[in-house]
């Protein structure tokens, strides 16, 4: 799972610290509260990528809360035992990997060569004799004289605009929000919304993992940097009120 994600130079660390993780749960007084103690293995390399709370959550049917505590003790241990392998794992979202980066111009190519291609065998009877009509990627068939459309089998035939598709793409793996990206491409948020989970399905379906996890790491980051950001400014509010009060009385 991390050889995609992490630095090439800190793959050794993850192992050795992997095979540390059983015997560091058998002798610290850290998770002794963690039960079953035995998750933290299966949590550890969830760690080594960065995967946010609420995925580890999701994966192991736990709290937010609870795969939080979980993910805070391996990050202990990552610091104490290992620590450049630590702050490579802090910088995971502020680089991209070479592998991540690498899928991310593949699933480019591969869509833009879907969404320009002009041959395409028929899905009825195979026959290489079609033509494409409309805008759309339709195509007609000479032999059996079906129309087909090929972006069915990726679910993409339910998907308008789709000379929007690759921005839309380069801005979900910059970690926008759902504003920004409605704002840049003039749709709304709900097909945003709707696009965001197609594409990770796709790149899920199509094999680019470490690219579908990278965008996961990286939305969470976003927003989570965006409720601080919020909340920030909002502790500036107090004040403000009481100032008004003040000048009022």
């Amino acid at each position: 799972m991390y050889h995609a994600i992490l630095p090439e130079e800190q793959h050794s660390a993850a192992k050795r610290f992997l095979q540390q993780v059983p015997s560091l749960i058998a002798t610290s007084s850290l998770c002794r509260r963690l039960k079953p103690v035995a998750l933290l293995i299966d949590i550890a390399p969830m760690t080594l990528i960065a995967l946010p709370h609420s995925l580890i959550a999701n994966k192991f049917h736990l709290s937010p809360r609870a795969a939080q505590r979980r993910d805070n003790v391996i990050r202990q241990w990552l610091a104490q035992y290992e620590p450049d392998l630590y702050q490579a794992i802090l910088n995971l979202t502020q680089t991209m990997p070479v592998e991540v980066s690498r899928q991310a111009q593949a699933f480019k190519l591969w869509l833009t060569k879907l969404l320009g291609t002009s041959v395409m065998p028929c899905d009825y009877c195979g026959s290489l004799s079609t033509v494409r009509i409309g805008y759309r990627l339709n195509f007609r068939c000479r032999t059996c004289r079906r129309t087909f459309n090929p972006l069915k089998k990726y679910y993409l035939d339910k998907l308008s605009h789709c000379e929007l598709w690759l921005p839309f793409v380069d801005l979900l793996l910059q970690g926008e929000t759902f504003k920004t990206i409605s704002q840049q491409l003039g749709i709304n948020t709900d097909t945003v919304a709707k696009w965001q989970r197609y594409f990770l399905e796709i790149m899920e379906l199509q094999g680019f993992l470490a690219l579908a996890n990278y965008y996961q790491i990286k939305r969470c980051q976003r927003y989570r940097q965006t409720w601080l950001d919020m909340h920030t400014d909002d502790s500036f509010l107090p004040a403000s009120k009481s100032h008004f009060r003040s000048k009022s009385s």
